[in-house]
């Protein structure tokens, strides 16, 4: 795989299908066509389901900085932060008729809500089979992010938005599954969707086990931990970029097509290691350690922990790479540039040591 040492997001890419036109009142089947979208005179609404997650949290960020009214669905409204925009809707996703009511006068949904590795079937299946007849209810537009886990281990070339999906395991049939299930919902022009895709994310505020293995550790002195070789290439996404992304192109309404794809491909990095020693001299600890977690230790404590034992099925991520390209992105938004590498790892430190 052809890679440059750390190539930006401006020169590689997100996956984004599916986005919507724009019109006055809403039509139970939309217009083809579409001007660019602005909430000026249209009381236009977001909901994001699932804000109080990473990318859900990042999105209404996003759109209420930019002065729109985003409606927030989440279990507990208490994860919101108190910011003008934002308005807490308290309720589950797998609730059909508390989604229909969160969607009256909405215009975009974004489907923020995901489940722990265990759970994903069938809960993650029956979310996003209710939020997308939530959607073609309201005539909204769907903005679903989706992964690589739905390509397989397709890691001998940087993948382009046209390319198969070749599942391997279950979570990767599943997500193949969904996004699936989004595009041929929008086969009838009752909605559009945006599915956006993206290496892992890391950022002020998100909390997961990959993330505090790197920052979190780094922050605090101690030794780095992944699993995987850490000589592998490997591709993150810095998630207020992704988060402004998604903005940007939701603002271009009709331009994108009823069912776009759009990679982001963020940080590329040849090897995981060179990644993690930047990580480790922004957190004032050069040379700190990074080691990787052995195989036989994860299958080891798969014996008793179910996060472990799904993780090993997504063994090829970490050994190899599957590279997204964004040829899409590029034509789409041209000027569109991310924050320099260090402003954003360092944002990200700053988050762990005020424990945000």
């Amino acid at each position: 795989m052809r890679l440059s040492r750390h190539a930006r997001a401006t020169e590689g890419g997100m996956y984004l299908p599916g986005v919507c036109a724009w019109w006055g009142a809403r039509p139970r089947r939309l217009a083809r066509g579409g001007a660019a979208w602005s909430s000026a005179g249209m009381g236009a609404r977001i909901l994001v389901i699932g804000a109080g997650g990473g990318f859900g949290g990042a999105v209404a960020r996003e759109f209420a900085a930019r002065g729109e009214a985003v409606r927030c669905l989440l279990r507990n409204p208490s994860r919101l932060p108190a910011l003008d925009g934002l308005e807490p809707f308290a309720a589950d996703a797998q609730d059909r008729s508390a989604l229909s009511r969160a969607a009256e006068g909405v215009e975009v949904v974004v489907h923020a809500t995901s489940y722990p590795y265990p759970q994903w079937d069938p809960w993650m299946r029956e979310a996003t089979a209710k939020i997308v007849a939530t959607c073609r209810e309201a005539g909204a537009l769907l903005v679903f992010p989706g992964n690589v886990y739905g390509f397989g281990p397709q890691t001998d070339r940087a993948l382009a938005e046209d390319a198969p999906q070749e599942p391997t395991t279950r979570k990767g049939r599943l997500r193949a599954e969904l996004e699936f299930m989004v595009q041929r919902a929008c086969d009838d022009g009752r909605m559009r969707a945006l599915v956006v895709r993206s290496g892992d994310f890391f950022g002020p505020g998100l909390r997961n086990s990959s993330v505090e293995r790197v920052f979190g550790r780094a922050a605090a002195g101690r030794t780095m931990r992944l699993p995987g070789r850490l000589s592998a290439p490997h591709q993150w996404a810095y998630l207020p970029d992704l988060a402004r992304l998604v903005a940007d192109l939701v603002a271009l309404g009709g331009a994108l097509a009823p069912h776009q794809v759009v990679h982001f491909a963020g940080h590329v990095f040849i090897r995981q290691s060179d990644f993690l020693a930047q990580v480790a001299e922004a957190a004032g600890h050069p040379g700190l350690a990074a080691r990787t977690i052995p195989w036989w230790a994860l299958r080891l404590a798969a014996l008793a922990d179910p996060m472990a034992r799904e993780l090993l099925e997504l063994d090829y991520l970490f050994d190899e790479a599957v590279i997204l390209d964004d040829a899409e992105r590029r034509r789409l938004l041209p000027g569109f540039r991310q924050a320099p590498l260090a402003e954003a790892i360092a944002a990200t430190l700053a988050s762990w040591r005020g424990g945000s």
